[in-house]
């Protein structure tokens, strides 16, 4: 399974949860600095074989493509598109065009582009599951978090979208759309929050695995809360 944004707080959980599951997982990095987050079980992973590290920008085709090569086109049976990044706070007349370029290339460029790379091999196996992971940010649409939310919310519709447009190929599209998730970076963000109401990373990460699992099979084009 590929597993993009898996050198992040949630990515690390999901790739945990896969290998676990004894799941051979490839993961995408563009950041050196990221191999650091690698725990100790993890690299015993990539020592094995079950887990592969591909330096690759799945933003673009050519990232993406090589992904997927490494992953084995015709071998893929789960992709979870887990790359995001967040940024917002201020109003839509205050926020620069740049962020709504950023929010859209992390949130739902990367999501696409894996999509694309992954979707061939799956069609011809004639089976395949795509997870998307959107936001509950999509449905309330806070103020000051426009362009973050605009672009969970595409995640929505690519999820509902390519559902329709793959169903007959035996390939399932579903997507979670988490809370807050309680990571290092949002207590530092949020430091007077109740963090005793966020969802811990390996919370979603067990409702994608069974997303993934055939007891999920008949789950298709969904966003499921978390």
């Amino acid at each position: 399974m590929i597993a993009t944004g898996g050198t992040g707080a949630l990515g690390r959980a999901v790739v945990r949860a896969f290998l676990d599951g004894g799941d051979r997982v490839v993961v995408p990095w563009i950041v050196k600095a990221e191999l650091d987050a690698i725990s100790e079980g993890e690299a015993a992973a990539r020592e094995s074989g079950q887990l592969t590290l591909v330096e690759a920008d799945v933003a673009e085709a050519a990232g993406a493509d090589a992904l997927v090569a490494a992953a084995g086109p015709g071998e893929i049976e789960v992709v979870v598109n887990g790359v995001g990044g967040f940024g917002g706070g201020t109003p839509v007349h205050e926020t620069e065009l740049e962020l709504w370029d950023r929010m859209y290339r992390m949130n739902l460029r990367t999501a696409v582009a894996t999509s694309r790379a992954a979707l061939p091999g799956m069609i011809t196996r004639g089976a395949g599951v795509i997870l998307n992971v959107a936001s509950q940010a999509a449905l309330a649409r806070p103020a000051g978090l426009a362009a973050y939310s605009a672009s969970k919310d595409a995640v929505i519709v690519l999820t509902e979208t390519l559902q329709k447009e793959v169903a007959e190929h035996g390939i399932r599209v579903n997507a979670v759309s988490p809370a807050t998730i309680d990571t290092p970076a949002n207590r530092e963000a949020m430091p007077d929050a109740d963090f005793a109401i966020w969802t811990p990373p390996a919370r979603i990460a067990q409702v994608l695995t069974w997303l993934a699992s055939d007891a999920a099979a008949t789950v298709r084009g969904a966003v499921v809360p978390v």
